[in-house]
């Protein structure tokens, strides 16, 4: 029998790594029914809200939560699997017995998963198109070091955007400035606790349901409070624009506000010392009726190439989601915050009544200690700011 032609054995590898890829792209482009497309995102929220609350109890929400909290993993199915060994399985060292390796999960398994989460539910992608062909040492090793390198500590974002038809348009919200995965569970039980012996507890709190006649302040008062004491290294940072001061679409200028909330924070951060670069931003806000997948891809280009400009490896957008309020009660409490800056500054200069809405701003300000600063509309990209308050800030440009 002759000699095998090598050339022929590397171009049928070579076909099947592209059908693989072809695989992926497929399962990328395939076209969904509304029925469909609406259980896919059911599911997807589902999955997310396990991640974000810590449930770990199934193999796809761990390959899910290693995905989330190192990006790394995203692009590689090595450093996935090792990542998940080291967490879940306890492994330690460089080194495996072969016994031991028949006891652990085994890559097909994770690989599985991995796909169906970035694919199915698109969450947790990957940032380029990545080939698992390894074609020499130098990139094996790569991987290796990828799979060992500890994570840049993790800056959680839950942001509302309100105001577009006013005066001002606001961009505020919560940053917990490290990974507790307890926060929103907490709130999650304080809630259906108080359902159990509350009739005028709301199943979703958001500021604009606040009933006018105050039936259901003391709740929501209530809500906001047991967040604050119970949140650890948490606080809340808005900025606001007079939109009238700006040529620019109303998209733009959301944009721009985005990427100018976090620039305000992490700066306002750095000077107290509360942190220390290099971080990771993990950016969730609040999902607007009618929002596109473009409209989100949009705002997550800009915040990375702001970041890549301006702190170049030092900060970057792990994620950006877009997320229902009715899975998250951290959403829930950015939307207070943002409603309480929004009744504040476009409002309460405009009404002559007060009602049940002007309270509960009044007394998230007051609990905050809000810590104002007012600028030139012009100066926008160049403020540097000394503050004082390390749990709530407001930036107003005029």
């Amino acid at each position: 029998m002759g000699e095998i032609d090598r050339s022929l054995i590397e171009k049928i590898e070579e076909e099947l790594m592209s059908e693989i890829e072809d695989e992926k792209d497929a399962l990328d482009s395939e076209e969904e029914s509304e029925e469909d497309e609406r259980e896919r995102r059911k599911k997807a929220d589902a999955l997310w809200t396990d991640v974000q609350n810590g449930n770990d109890k199934h193999l796809i929400t761990r390959v899910a939560s290693i995905l989330n909290r190192f990006p790394e993993t995203r692009n590689s199915d090595v450093a996935l699997q090792i990542k998940y060994w080291q967490t879940y399985e306890e492994v330690r060292g460089n080194n495996l017995s072969l016994e031991r390796l028949f006891k652990l999960e085994r890559l097909t398994s994770i690989t599985r998963s991995r796909a169906k989460i970035q694919n199915e539910y698109k969450l947790f992608r990957a940032t380029d198109k990545v080939r698992r062909f390894r074609k020499n040492e130098e990139e094996i090793q790569k991987e290796i070091q990828l799979s060992n390198t500890p994570p840049a500590p993790i800056i959680s974002i839950f942001s509302d955007e309100t105001g577009k038809n006013a005066e001002y348009v606001i961009v505020g919200g919560v940053w917990v400035l490290k990974e507790d995965n307890d926060i929103n569970s907490n709130l999650v039980s304080w809630v259906r606790l108080r359902l159990e012996e509350d009739e005028t507890c709301p199943k979703e709190f958001h500021f604009t349901k606040l009933k006018n006649n105050g039936r259901d302040l003391a709740v929501y008062k209530d809500f906001f409070e047991f967040f604050i004491k119970n949140s650890g290294m948490a606080s809340f940072k808005a900025i606001a624009v007079k939109k009238s001061q700006l040529n620019k679409p109303i998209d733009e200028i959301i944009n721009d506000l985005f990427y100018q909330h976090v620039r305000l924070g992490i700066e306002h951060e750095l000077t107290s010392r509360r942190i220390s670069f290099p971080q990771q931003i993990v950016y969730f806000k609040d999902k607007e009726d009618g929002e596109s997948t473009l409209r989100i891809k949009e705002i997550e280009q800009s915040l990375t190439d702001a970041f890549k400009i301006q702190y170049e490896n030092k900060l970057t957008l792990n994620y950006l989601q877009s997320v229902d309020s009715a899975t998250s009660r951290m959403i829930q409490i950015a939307d207070l915050y943002a409603g309480a800056l929004n009744r504040r500054l476009n409002v309460q200069n405009q009404q002559t009544e007060r009602n049940a809405k002007d309270e509960l701003s009044d007394y998230i300000f007051d609990l905050l200690s809000v810590e104002t600063f007012n600028f030139n509309v012009n100066d926008l990209e160049d403020i540097h700011t000394e503050v004082r308050n390390d749990m709530a800030t407001l930036y107003i440009f005029n």
